[in-house]
């Protein structure tokens, strides 16, 4: 499908299946009851691992990831004793690492499990060359993994790419669930839906914060070009866009910027931080190795009846430097729309 096609298609498959605006608006109300608590845990994130969270978790359960991929679910009890429970088959076939058993966090073999991981993390950063690393099954992963923690960083100095900060949930990674699956490039409308690969916190160079929609390709290939991944890009960008302009879209704003979401009063409403603007600019963004296919970026797409711009660039990637000790070099259009 052409841009204009999928941005059409999209805007009426919203329109036509309205029923996400109600589930939409339970998930910030359960994000503004449980934020306090979740937030707090009794445990640290262990050394080379990464801990997501996701919307559809209920009470205080993690996913513990390696490069991505997911290792463990790590689950706090009422009581708060910390559980680790492997994912035995995965750790076996893509790890050769075999532990099964449900184990308390503090326990030996849970460090033991931890320290396997750790060592393995290692290798990625100070060994150079080596040929025993220990690959997740999925390189994407790997790439949005690694993406996640450079655009963390808190120092200007350390960044390869300064003013921009994923946007988490329960102070961890998540992926923005949506109604939408584009993966095909061609919109569909699913209960279960894509998940926006990078949501991101950005400060343009206009002065202004937004909203970064990611997609994240570990290949740039005709099959797949970068105008292709776009289409997906766009087609998760709509669906932000309809979000924040639903009747729970001002604290879904204040959720993405960052500002605590408080409820207050009987029926436990959310408190309204500080207004959304009245004309919003999204951000849209892919990220692939640099390389030489069909392009569509620079361009700008007013959303008709929103009041939205999405701004659509791209973002390319020194694939030579990135598997030879992760380390990434930008290029593209996105870089000089950002605040220097």
């Amino acid at each position: 499908m052409e841009i204009n096609q999928i941005i059409q298609f999209t805007t009426d498959l919203l329109a036509e299946n309205n029923k996400w605006e109600e589930q939409y608006q339970r998930y910030i109300q359960n994000i503004a009851n449980n934020s306090a608590q979740i937030e707090v845990r009794s445990f640290r994130k262990p050394e080379g691992l990464s801990l997501y969270s996701s919307i559809g978790r209920k009470g205080k359960s993690y996913d513990l990831r390696f490069r991505g991929q997911s290792i463990a679910t790590v689950l706090e009890t009422a009581t708060k004793e910390v559980l680790l429970c492997p994912k035995s088959e995965t750790n076996q076939k893509y790890f050769n690492f075999d532990f099964r058993k449900k184990i308390n966090w503090d326990s030996i073999e849970a460090s033991n499990f931890r320290s396997f991981f750790k060592k393995e993390s290692l290798k990625f950063t100070t060994e150079f060359n080596v040929t025993d690393r220990k690959y997740p099954k999925s390189e994407e992963h790997r790439v949005e993994n690694c993406l996640l923690k450079e655009f963390s960083k808190r120092s200007s100095k350390e960044k390869a790419l300064c003013y921009i900060q994923p946007i988490r949930l329960y102070k961890l990674f998540f992926q923005m669930p949506t109604p939408l699956k584009a993966s095909t490039h061609y919109p569909k409308y699913t209960d279960k839906g894509g998940g926006i690969d990078i949501l991101a916190r950005v400060k343009s160079i206009e002065g202004d914060s937004r909203i970064c929609v990611m997609e994240v390709k570990d290949e740039n290939k005709p099959a797949e070009s970068q105008k292709m991944a776009m289409g997906q890009a766009i087609t998760y960008a709509i669906f932000i866009a309809h979000l924040l302009r639903s009747k729970s879209g001002q604290h879904w704003w204040d959720f993405f910027m960052g500002r605590p979401l408080r409820v207050i009063g009987e029926k436990k409403q959310i408190r309204v931080i500080k207004e959304m603007p009245k004309t919003l600019d999204i951000d849209v963004v892919t990220i692939m190795p640099k390389g030489t296919t069909e392009e569509f970026c620079n361009v700008n797409i007013p959303l008709k009846g929103l009041d939205v711009i999405l701004h659509c660039h791209s973002l390319y990637y020194d694939n030579e430097a990135f598997q030879k000790d992760e380390t990434f070099i930008f290029f593209g259009t996105y870089p000089n729309q950002l605040r220097m």
